[in-house]
């Protein structure tokens, strides 16, 4: 997959811990763009260690276990407003993927399936709610079919699915992409919060600026050199949706990309019972856009109402 593919494939496949005490953890404030009313002792860290690095997580909270998986832009501070939020209710765990926030980086192939197995096994998760943005939306189901006895729930966020295809319209962003953002990091990742239509909704101008404030603390974040050593699902999840027997949400933001929307109609289609949200006014980032209304859907839906 080359660089600029694997770019845009990991925004929307866009847009993991020895046990709890052998992690090394500190405890210490979460550390989002949100306004936080959380005290230090309220979020627990530390390090998962998997194959050939290390991926930094974060919990909160007590009870039944929801974890979160960000998105192929941002890292765990995609889900700032629904971390504080759920973690009044629910234990809930979120970490960095390789390569992103404050996980190492890629040094050979790996999976990111079985990285989120060590977050499960080393964080002493038997079961849990599984919640995927973007990327982290493919990654959540690959890991449900890989692991059904795992996941009780699963939420989607502006997700995709491997294995269905991308148009054209998907490569360019409708033809706003250019040859020549393409060749610079900085102007990619101010192309993604300033200029693209889908990314953010044009009229969330505060979203926006907090998006690029977040990427540009993270550059690292789109070094898409990682995805080279990426290994994919054993088999794509498409054809096999229907293997998925739990609860499903798939919430899309109003203004999305096409493809998205179509992925998203794919998915609804596959996993019967499952239940489509659609979000107004919001692009891509429903999360960071529209968080008020996120946690509401993702609360009623994970109470079983």
């Amino acid at each position: 997959m080359n660089v600029k593919k694997a770019l845009i494939v990991c925004l929307f496949w866009m847009i993991l811990c020895v046990s709890l005490a052998a992690t090394n953890q500190t405890t210490v404030a979460v550390r989002g763009e949100a306004d936080r009313t959380m005290s230090q002792q309220d979020v627990r860290t530390g390090f998962i260690e998997v194959n050939d690095g290390k991926l930094f997580y974060e919990e909160a909270g007590e009870g039944e276990i929801i974890v979160m998986i960000h998105d192929g832009i941002l890292h765990r501070v995609t889900w700032d407003a629904q971390f504080e939020a759920l973690a009044e209710e629910y234990r809930v765990v979120r970490y960095d993927r390789r390569g992103y926030g404050d996980s190492s980086k890629a040094e050979a192939q790996y999976s990111d399936i079985a990285d989120l197995e060590m977050v499960f096994a080393q964080l002493n998760i038997r079961e849990a709610i599984v919640m995927g943005m973007s990327y982290g939306g493919s990654l959540a189901i690959d890991f449900t079919l890989a692991n059904p006895d795992r996941v009780t729930k699963i939420v989607l966020v502006g997700s995709i699915v491997s294995g269905y295809g991308y148009s054209e319209h998907m490569w360019n962003r409708g033809g706003h992409l250019t040859k020549e953002t393409w060749a610079s990091p900085e102007a990619l990742r101010r192309y993604f919060f300033e200029k693209d239509p889908y990314t953010v909704w044009v009229e969330n101008k505060e979203a926006r600026a907090k998006g690029l404030r977040m990427v540009e603390k993270y550059p690292h974040n789109m070094d898409m050199e990682r995805y080279k050593l990426l290994q994919g699902p054993k088999r794509p999840a498409l054809g096999r949706l229907d293997e998925i027997k739990v609860p499903t949400l798939i919430v899309v933001g109003e203004y999305d990309i096409p493809d998205v929307h179509a992925h998203a109609g794919v998915i609804e289609t596959g996993i019967a019972g499952s239940k489509r949200v659609i979000v107004n006014n919001a692009g891509h980032h429903v999360p960071t856009e529209q968080p008020e209304i996120l946690n509401e859907l993702i609360l009623k839906f994970v109470r079983g109402k």
